[in-house]
């Protein structure tokens, strides 16, 4: 039992400076908080295993620097790939709010030079300009109105040549039975 309570304080004693020196050494660094969090986890929980597994070879201590080592790298790849997916969120977002800033100002800037130019422009000026869209606008209703109008002759012509044709085969083909 004496043994058991020694080899779990070498365990955590060694996982705790494990992990002391792996946070120290991510502080100086420009590691995330993800990398380091996985690290230190990784560490401990390998630093356990290893522990664990080389108490039954004999080699507790080695297996606890293996495992430390081991789960330090794996949880440290695990925190970065976590980090890396925070970051390219946070770029998103930063991306998006700055178009949505971007298209505010822009509308509001279009809106100011309305009231700008709204401000300036007199009533004959208006009242000028609707005159212009509504003659605009009359010229294009009569140039569809004739357009359709040609389409409907144009539709009566052939309609009238196929019945011509028609009833000249139908003349003919009375003709040459009453020969």
């Amino acid at each position: 039992m004496n043994h058991y309570r020694q080899t779990l304080s070498l365990c955590a004693g060694s996982a705790l400076i494990i992990s002391t020196l792996l946070t120290s050494g991510c502080a100086s660094s420009d590691t995330s908080p993800n990398t380091q969090q996985g690290a230190m986890a990784g560490a401990v929980a390998g630093a356990i295993i290893g522990g664990i597994v080389g108490h039954q070879s004999g080699e507790t201590e080695k297996g606890m620097a293996a495992g430390a080592a081991a789960g330090a790298i794996i949880g440290g790849v695990a925190g970065n790939e976590k980090d890396r997916r925070v970051s390219e969120i946070q770029y998103e977002r930063r991306i998006a709010e700055e178009t949505a800033a971007r298209e505010r100002a822009e509308e509001n800037a279009r809106r100011q030079r309305n009231i700008a130019v709204g401000k300036s422009v007199e009533d004959n000026e208006i009242l000028a300009a609707r005159q212009r869209a509504e003659a605009a606008e009359a010229e294009v209703a009569r140039l569809k109105a004739e357009e359709a109008a040609a389409i409907r002759k144009a539709k009566q012509l052939d309609e009238y040549k196929a019945r011509e044709a028609a009833a000249k085969a139908e003349a003919d083909r009375i003709r040459a039975g009453n020969q």
